[in-house]
């Protein structure tokens, strides 16, 4: 059931929340880099910091969290409503290392563990070519070994301390994560620095990542409605080879993946240079950054080019796709438009515009489809946060008897009904108070704060710009959601793929296109040339229709520095690596719908990995080096 939430409720949730964080034992020390650091005690003043002086350095933030603060970069206009958001004021220290590092702190005395996470700025988007899924491989094998230690041992030797490690693929950025008790904090920062450091795998780990890679691809596409997902990226980024390809592979560039392309791809974008460092939770920043120094210092720049955008061309009439799925039982839907990136005026509006179409029970689509006509089983809304064109995604799946043609009318007059007349004041607040409640629950665990921090200060170039999310929703106006669906949300610029499960009556031949699309001269569905009959060989990109066009007035190749970590669109482009435990506290609650908080981390569509095998009883690690 949906709720609402009052201002007071957040700040008590994530207080309760921060305070229950984590595991307590008692010291670490901080050793060479040689070996892993042991569990006795850091003893590192703040004054022997050889950075950052604790408490000194420049805070974008300022005040601990939950207390007013009036964020910077925050829209206040006249128009804004009356209604304010919770001030948000997560403490922010900046630092940049001398081979480029970023590094941003965000110390809570109060908390008993301790998150890092790295955030590097490369992803799918920037694989060559004949070389798709690398950035996924590359990944598997970072978080599995690093130079000193082998297959399995990074997280034995987490887990035995009381922690957790996490890896994530995305489209635009690879993040990993450790989470440990606060007295931990020179392990996790050792670990991230020897993976850094780390050349590409070995020949036999890279073949099993290779076999990996290979097996999860069938068993995303095996799974129900797994086609789907794929099927409507390549069709929406159509001709933008960014984010048309999958970032789990083709099959054909998987089977030939060799050694080289994993080490070139390390070798790229693996540096300090390419990297954002973020720690948050119970440290001291002063002794943090002594360990910063003495892990990081040492290791050297890449010389990589940064990633090189291409033209991304305008869509201008729908474009349909139809999908053959012997794993599904019910026939779905999935719409899909190219919108402006992240940076774009209008992507928080669309945010909202996604809350209000399907985030809870009261939402427009979930309201008429779930609820009220009994067509639909499942409504999914949102919006990826990415740079570059972005994706905002329908995904519904219909009940059995549901008919394709009757909802996808039902659908596309609610996405009328919001561009002509806009949402009621009601629904707008209400759209506003769920994204509050998600965001801020959303960031209730070190780790959650890490990866947004890190992910803020990579794509925006200041991790303080995360506290002023939460003003940039509620400054959102009726206007402005009417006015995005009226420019973005368009039957010229949408892409619709219906999924059927084999037998289906009337499924033999594809079915009619959407209500309200444009149909070609001579009403030949086969002739239009952005629209397919049927995917033969999903995740291939097989069969498809000349170069599409995409983002429109989205500024389609500004690269956006900015992404809040979105509630899974169906086909975004991110695949999770669980190489131990997921981070605590990584899926903020309610149904997915918009652009949601940090540390909602998206339910992958079509490259959620598996987990490893269980690995041995941890052995003890060597002795420590002493200095």
């Amino acid at each position: 059931m949906s709720t609402i939430v009052s201002r007071t409720l957040p700040r008590r949730a994530l207080t309760a929340a921060l305070a229950a964080l984590g595991l307590l034992c008692a010291g670490a020390p901080h050793l060479a880099a040689a070996a892993p650091p042991s569990g006795k005690a850091a003893g590192l003043p703040a004054s022997k910091a050889a950075g950052v002086p604790s408490g000194k350095a420049a805070r974008g933030g300022g005040a601990p969290i939950g207390k007013a603060a009036h964020t910077a970069g925050a829209p206040r206009s006249a128009a804004a409503p009356a209604e304010a958001p919770l001030d948000l004021a997560l403490p922010v220290e900046r630092v940049t290392l001398k081979n480029g590092m970023r590094v941003v702190l965000s110390p809570d005395e109060s908390s008993p563990t301790v998150a890092v996470a790295v955030t590097y700025d490369a992803g799918s988007r920037d694989e060559p070519s004949g070389r798709s899924g690398v950035a996924r491989l590359v990944m598997d094998s970072m978080a599995r070994s690093s130079r000193s230690l082998p297959a399995g041992e990074p997280q034995r030797l987490v887990a035995g301390r009381g922690g957790e490690l996490h890896a994530e693929a995305d489209v635009d950025r690879t993040t990993f994560t450790a989470a440990l008790p606060a007295n931990e904090l020179a392990l996790a920062l050792w670990i991230e620095a020897d993976r850094m450091r780390a050349p590409a795998p070995s020949a036999e780990g890279f073949e099993a990542q290779r076999r990996g890679a290979l097996e999860r691809r069938g068993a995303v596409l095996g799974a129900a409605h797994g086609q789907g997902a794929i099927r409507l990226r390549e069709l929406v980024f159509q001709g933008y080879w960014p984010h048309e390809h999958p970032a789990l592979g083709a099959a054909d560039d998987l089977a030939g993946a060799e050694l080289s392309w994993a080490r070139d791809f390390h070798a790229a974008h693996y540096g300090p240079n390419r990297a954002v460092l973020a720690i948050a939770g119970g440290f001291d920043a002063g002794a943090a950054m002594a360990l910063v120094h003495e892990y990081f210092d040492g290791i050297p720049a890449v010389s990589a080019a940064p990633f090189k955008d291409v033209p991304f061309p305008e869509q201008t009439s729908q474009r349909t796709g139809v999908v053959r799925d012997s794993a599904a039982r019910a026939p779905s839907i999935l719409y899909g438009w190219a919108v402006p990136p992240s940076e774009h005026p209008d992507h928080h509006a669309l945010a909202v515009a996604a809350s209000l179409l399907g985030r809870g029970e009261s939402s427009r689509l979930e309201a008429l489809l779930v609820g009220n006509k009994a067509v639909a089983r499942s409504v999914r809304v949102a919006i990826d946060g990415h740079r570059g064109p972005d994706l905002f995604s329908i995904d519904v799946r219909l009940a059995e008897d549901a008919r394709v043609g009757d909802v996808e009318k039902l659908i596309e007059g609610e996405i009328r009904a919001l561009a002509t007349a806009g949402p009621s004041q009601a629904e707008l607040t209400r759209a506003r108070r769920l994204l509050q409640s998600a965001f801020v629950a959303g960031l209730a665990d070190a780790s959650a704060r890490a990866r947004a921090l890190g992910e803020h200060e990579l794509l925006f170039g200041d991790a303080a710009h995360l506290n002023g999310e939460l003003a940039r929703y509620f400054a959102v106006t009726r206007e402005d959601v009417q006015r995005v669906a009226r420019d973005h949300l368009g039957p010229t610029r949408r892409t619709i793929v219906e999924t059927y499960p084999p037998g289906l009556p009337g499924a033999s031949s594809p079915p009619r296109a959407s209500a309200g699309a444009p149909r070609p001269k001579g009403g030949a569905r086969a002739a239009a040339p952005e629209q397919d009959a049927e995917v033969a060989a999903p995740g291939k990109g097989a069969e498809k229709a000349a170069p599409g066009k995409g983002a429109g007035k989205a500024a389609p190749n500004k690269r956006a520095d900015k992404a809040g970590p979105g509630k899974a669109a169906p086909g975004k482009g991110a695949d999770k690596a669980a190489p131990g435990k997921a981070a605590p506290g990584k899926a903020a609650p309610g149904k997915g719908a918009g652009k949601a908080a940090p540390g909602e981390r998206p339910a992958k569509a079509h490259g959620g990995a598996s987990r490893p095998a269980p690995d041995p009883a941890p052995t003890k690690p060597a002795k420590p080096t002493k200095k």
